[in-house]
């Protein structure tokens, strides 16, 4: 699951209080849990999703409801969903779904249907926009000193519509050792010149000296927005002792273009680095 897929499964938590607490449904499972509609402006294109409900032993039921969102992604990777048709690039005001409202028991499935009516004169470009999945709290009402809990759960399918010619156009900005509160960790600033989202994958090294290999990982990382710039942090699994290391990256922006490759020699000590 890619970075963006992981950061769009939450949990939202209603209530804070002593007593009872009650889940209606959890688990549930997105298929898939992104949608990509290429669309010629003045037409639309209907793509679908499935809501799943695992098998129970006990027989567990539920409400949906289904709402748009609008989200945008921080330098830092972080997300933060605003209210639908709020951002220059929302696709929301496009976007029809049905159902709106969804009943769900365990082991069942629901199919949503997604469209996009793309207005005549659409300039080329990427468009978003999102449909929350959350459970509606039953109508139950508390015995006589009884207090509830609800958690509710919320789940995210997030949308791309696509009005071409789009491209993307990434490249390393940046790659150092960093040292923070937690410790330290390797920091790759990347950039997006295009018209189009890419997912990057970054393979990074990270040597003693430039000949003996302490450490190496393969990460996807979250979406690069066209016109974009993140600064994806990369843990290094171990403590280092001082001393000098080489840190190398190589970026499949998967754009099209050969990968690239960045280098920085670091003093552990001092954390000054020079290419």
């Amino acid at each position: 699951m890619s970075r963006l897929a992981a950061f769009v499964a939450g949990i939202c938590v209603v209530g804070i209080f002593a007593g009872s607490v009650r889940a209606q449904t959890a688990g549930l499972g997105l298929r898939p849990m992104r949608l990509e509609m290429e669309v010629v402006p003045g037409k639309s294109k209907t793509a679908s999703f499935l809501i799943e409900s695992p098998p129970s032993d006990v027989d567990v039921r539920g409400r949906l409801n289904l709402s748009l969102t609008d989200w945008v992604i921080h330098e830092d990777t972080s997300v933060a969903y605003v209210e639908a048709g709020t951002l220059a690039q929302s696709a929301s005001s496009w976007i029809i779904f049905s159902p709106s409202d969804v009943s769900i028991s365990s082991g069942e499935q629901r199919l949503v249907r997604v469209t996009a009516n793309v207005p005549v004169g659409t300039p080329p470009g990427v468009y978003t926009s999102a449909l929350f999945v959350q459970e509606r709290p039953p109508a139950i009402q508390p015995k006589k000193g009884e207090q509830l809990v609800f958690f509710r759960f919320r789940y995210v399918v997030t949308i791309y519509v696509i009005v071409q010619p789009v491209s993307g156009k990434g490249e390393i900005a940046d790659f150092q050792l960093m040292r923070d509160g937690q410790g330290l960790h390797l920091l790759c600033q990347l950039k997006n010149s295009g018209t189009k989202h890419l997912r990057p994958f970054i393979s990074w090294f990270l040597r003693s000296g430039t000949e003996e290999l302490v450490a190496e990982k393969n990460v996807e990382t979250t979406v690069l927005l066209p016109a974009a710039t993140t600064n994806e942090t990369l843990a290094i699994p171990m403590p280092l002792s001082p001393g000098e290391y080489e840190i190398e990256a190589q970026v499949d922006f998967r754009d099209g273009q050969p990968l690239q490759t960045i280098k920085r020699k670091v003093d552990i000590v001092s954390l000054s680095a020079s290419q």
